[in-house]
């Protein structure tokens, strides 16, 4: 899986907390690659490492343990933890072919090139094929960032001896021909690596993909080809247009259903119904309301104006009795309706901003809904508010006059 392990979760990271937008942190988790170890290297390490750490304790003289744990930092990316180990190990066994690889590979990644092209030549003078050539492939690199580029270039094409499919020899080669200011062999070689990769087998192209397009980048960088600069330019263009174009789709992907959410918030709110209290706002009211409010029923259009009488008793009915709680609000003769809160918004002596579960009916409580509800004291009244969350509260209101 290599580093989409790290992509795929971050995915779910952004999938999960419902925002989008982080999915341009997976631009950031590629440029990182190099400094973060692989997860399989990383989750690997977890159980390993710890059991290696026991065994080194227990045993000074256990070599294969001290390799083992020094392998597995240089995973991790640890180069100097792997290099303490392997001196350690060099100790007992100097002329280990092995050891001395490692090492050498520790070293290159801690900037001491020079000595760990030393140790990458004892170890091939030991075995001269050893990881079947891997240690040519790690010299040439430490030459190449010594700026020794013949000493390089000898490097890694003995590499490709052995290994002349591999598309990073042939990038890394061509760089250091670049180097040696040798541009027609740095790109016969970069080329010949490239098209070299298209006659793969499947699983090895997989395999070395990412070098392939490590390759392609080489392309420019290395060669400054104005093809392939004009062809990355274009696919960065299409990516660009592509991503705008798909973003709108995927973030709706991201969002949760809207029904769905307010049938949670309803749901979580029905646990703290009668957690708020109304304070110095409980008693008994008389209630006035004028003909234009509506209080969730629809109001007689222009042409029904003889209904207005029936619908504005029908309207005072639900509002007859009305009851400010300690923690709710109820009014109406049948049926009762009911506020009951839930979380305060704004609490000041003259006003009382809540959440609350409005119930239609006290005794069908499967039909409810979030309100925000609205206390303020005037001179003589207060003013009761209250609308949907989200919504304009001054389309449903009344005064109400305390009762002596």
């Amino acid at each position: 899986m290599g580093y989409f392990g790290y992509y795929f979760a971050w995915v779910l990271l952004s999938f999960a907390i419902a925002q989008p937008w982080l999915l341009a942190g997976l631009l950031v988790l590629w440029l990182l690659r190099g400094v973060i170890p692989r997860p399989g290297a990383l989750f690997g390490a977890l159980g390993r490492a710890g059991r290696l750490r026991h065994q080194v304790a227990l045993n000074r003289a256990n070599i294969t343990a001290r390799r083992d744990l020094a392998t597995i930092y240089l995973d991790l990316l640890r180069p100097r933890r792997a290099l303490e180990l392997l001196e350690e190990g060099l100790a007992l066994a100097p002329e280990d072919p092995e050891l001395l690889y490692l090492s050498g590979v520790a070293l290159h990644r801690s900037g001491r090139h020079q000595d760990a092209i030393e140790r990458l030549v004892r170890s091939l003078d030991k075995d001269a094929r050893l990881r079947h050539g891997h240690p040519y492939l790690v010299a040439g690199d430490a030459l190449l960032a010594l700026e020794r580029w013949d000493d390089a270039i000898d490097a890694y094409e003995r590499f490709l001896d052995f290994n002349s499919s591999d598309v990073t020899g042939h990038t890394q080669l061509a760089r250091a021909y670049a180097g040696a200011n040798d541009q027609q062999a740095a790109r016969k070689w970069l080329l010949a690596g490239l098209s070299g990769w298209r006659g793969l087998p499947g699983a090895m192209k997989r395999r070395q993909f990412g070098a392939y397009l490590r390759g392609q980048w080489a392309r420019i960088t290395v060669l400054k080809d104005v093809g392939a600069m004009l062809v990355a330019l274009l696919l960065l263009g299409l990516f660009g247009l592509g991503a705008r174009a798909l973003y709108p789709v995927v973030a709706k992907l991201w969002q949760p259903d809207p029904y769905e959410l307010a049938l949670q918030r309803l749901d979580d709110s029905r646990a703290l119904c009668g957690k708020v209290q109304t304070a110095d706002f409980a008693g008994n009211y008389d209630v006035t309301l004028e003909p234009s409010q509506r209080f969730g029923l629809s109001l007689p259009s222009e042409d029904e104006r003889a209904m207005q009488a029936d619908y504005m008793e029908e309207v005072q009915a639900q509002y007859a009795d009305f009851q400010i709680l300690p923690d709710r609000i109820k009014s109406g003769g049948r049926p009762v309706q009911e506020f009951c809160l839930t979380r305060m918004l704004e609490r000041t002596p003259q006003l009382l901003r809540a959440e609350a579960i409005w119930y239609p009916d006290v005794e069908y409580r499967q039909s409810a809904a979030l309100m925000e509800i609205r206390l303020a004291r005037g001179s003589d009244s207060i003013r009761f508010s209250f609308a949907p969350i989200g919504r304009p509260l001054d389309a449903a209101s009344a005064t109400l006059r305390k009762r002596p």
